[in-house]
């Protein structure tokens, strides 16, 4: 039977048209834009997982900003160590000097000089190691903790105090002490041998300390960096266009594109067969 439906294909050509007009237009809105996701309705559970780890990846790229400004106080406190063990020498030195029976009594006094403006050296320079006015080293921890963001604990930047050992014993004071170094003292237990060993290990652990932190800044940093990488390739691939994929879209869309307007012309081409039927 021939009747007036017989130009529905043109209704569904044209339908086809339209849905294909549809997706090219997204294709190109896509490779203009250069993200996947165009409208509120695009991939909405991808967005959401895409967002949520671009925010987790700004929070690393801060916290491995805070873990480079930890190191360079780390350093700085590095060098100060290296000034402490400097002058832990030198005492030592000054302790051999005051084991010469030729010194006169000016030799010594300018040996307990040198030694007390020493111990007053090693005191302010601890003082002093301070990182933007935070004290490093204290004797109070969790003084100066770190964030490296939410996937990685805090780290406290803070060091022991130095200890340098003057009481007990017959020495009680700098003066006393410098007077032990000059005099060459060696008694076992309370001379400035025995105190001298104990200073230079309370340096050596403070200098091992710093070093365990630096390498615990830097180990941190490292993860937090293949970690931010990887945060980084994944919001990538659920937010930014594939451009290859999306031209192969586009050029199929815009092929059938052409293919449908040549088809709405026979359909409407039917049309015109039955009008030449009624005419007849």
């Amino acid at each position: 039977m021939t009747s007036i439906n017989a130009g529905g294909a043109f209704y569904r050509v044209q339908n086809s048209l339209n849905q294909n007009s549809e997706s090219v237009s997204k294709s190109m809105q896509r490779l203009a834009s250069g993200k996947q996701n165009i409208a509120p309705g695009d991939r909405t559970a991808s967005s959401a997982v895409a967002w949520g780890m671009k925010a987790e990846a700004a929070s690393l790229k801060v916290g491995i900003q805070n873990g480079t400004e930890a190191l360079q106080a780390v350093e700085m406190v590095n060098n100060d160590i290296q000034a402490l063990n400097d002058i832990v020498v030198r005492l030592e030195e000054l302790h051999a000097l005051g084991t010469n029976g030729f010194n006169t009594t000016e030799d010594k006094a300018a040996l307990d000089a040198e030694a007390l403006a020493l111990f007053n050296e090693m005191n302010r320079i601890v003082d002093d190691a301070k990182w933007k006015g935070n004290v490093i080293v204290a004797s109070t921890a969790n003084a100066n903790e770190v964030s490296f963001g939410r996937n990685t604990d805090a780290l406290d930047i803070t060091l022991s105090d130095l200890t340098i050992p003057i009481t007990g014993g017959a020495i009680t004071s700098l003066a006393l002490f410098a007077t032990k170094i000059s005099e060459g003292d060696t008694t076992a237990t309370t001379g400035a041998a025995a105190k001298l060993l104990t200073l230079k290990t309370n340096v050596d652990a403070m200098s091992v300390a710093a070093g365990a932190l630096y390498n615990e800044i830097s180990n941190t940093m490292s993860h937090l960096g293949s970690l931010n990488a990887g945060y980084s390739l994944d919001v990538a691939s659920k937010m930014d266009v594939d451009f290859a994929g999306e031209t192969t879209e586009l050029a199929k869309g815009q092929i059938l594109a052409q293919a449908g307007t040549a088809m709405l012309a026979q359909a409407n081409a039917q049309g015109q067969g039955m009008l030449a039927l009624i005419q007849s």
